[in-house]
């Protein structure tokens, strides 16, 4: 089944949970400027996230990210690691693979390829110039198509100018494309851009979906609410429950999780969703119950 198929029918679809933050909790340091692609260098951290991503599945997530968030080629650079910015993206994917096939689900599971934003995700004012970001882009974006994923899923956008660069060359693909933005506050992105500008800066070019993520779980509410009034797109979110300050510490159960989950969904409903910064594959489970 298509991701385009799934979206076609009546029911919620699920994404899977947070990765780097599960990583660390399960004893891989998750080290910038690399990240979460720290896990793709060693066998045992391989073997970490793929049960992470099995754990996902067996959960009832329905598109699990590979590991893609920072093996683009500007993030591999700062270690002079750039020369292997497709084999840790292919090896990343790969884990996903293998994952599904241990899993022996028998409901069909999606690979999504992470696009974040070139620099840190929570410094607008570090974005370099169009024809930096357009390059950045393009690299990454030909490296997940030609590891075969199934969808692209740009995630995490700060600001208006790199998540429309980022989805005119997905678009590109033909792969289904969602965007999702990291707000500050109910009506503006991270850089302070409105999201009424950022909805209609990428909604012309139809991605698939349109999200909001790595938004606290107590504030993203007012971000999705003013995303379903902006568009008859299909939207979606995955919030941060991480306690301010922490890397693995939860400020809320996977139950009460999804209990709010849940409500987004009946009041604006939400087409997708799944979890950021702090969710566990119990999140996505209580999640998929509800």
């Amino acid at each position: 089944m298509t991701f385009s198929d799934r979206l076609s029918q009546s029911s919620i679809i699920i994404l899977d949970g947070a990765t780097g933050s599960e990583l660390e909790a399960r004893g891989v340091k998750t080290l910038l400027p690399l990240w979460s692609t720290v896990a793709l260098l060693s066998r045992e951290g391989r073997k970490t996230l793929r049960s992470i991503h099995r754990d996902y599945i067996h959960a009832g997530a329905e598109i699990i990210t590979a590991n893609t968030f920072r093996t683009n080629y500007r993030a591999l650079k700062k270690e002079s690691m750039e020369s292997r910015a497709f084999e840790l993206t292919r090896i990343a994917v790969d884990e996903v693979r293998f994952a599904r096939e241990e899993s022996k689900v028998t409901s069909p599971v999606l690979i999504a390829g992470s696009v974040a934003p070139v620099e840190d995700c929570y410094s607008p004012e570090l974005v370099p110039a169009s024809e930096e970001l357009l390059d950045e882009h393009r690299r990454h974006i030909d490296n997940l198509y030609n590891s075969g994923v199934d969808v692209i899923l740009i995630e995490t956008m700060n600001t208006i100018r790199e998540a429309v660069i980022a989805l005119e060359y997905a678009k590109q693909t033909e792969l289904p494309v969602l965007v999702s933005f990291i707000c500050k506050d109910p009506e503006h992105l991270l850089s302070g851009e409105s999201l009424e500008k950022a909805v209609e800066s990428i909604a012309v070019l139809k991605p698939d979906v349109i999200l909001i993520n790595c938004v606290d779980v107590n504030l993203i509410e007012g971000n999705l609410e003013a995303l379903r009034s902006l568009t008859s797109l299909p939207i979606g979110g995955y919030a941060n429950v991480l306690k301010k300050g922490h890397t693995t510490e939860s400020d809320i159960t996977p139950q009460d999780y999804a209990k709010r989950v849940e409500d987004w969904i009946n009041r604006f409903q939400m087409k997708v969703v799944g979890g950021c910064c702090g969710t566990t594959p119990k999140h996505i489970q209580y999640l998929k119950e509800a």
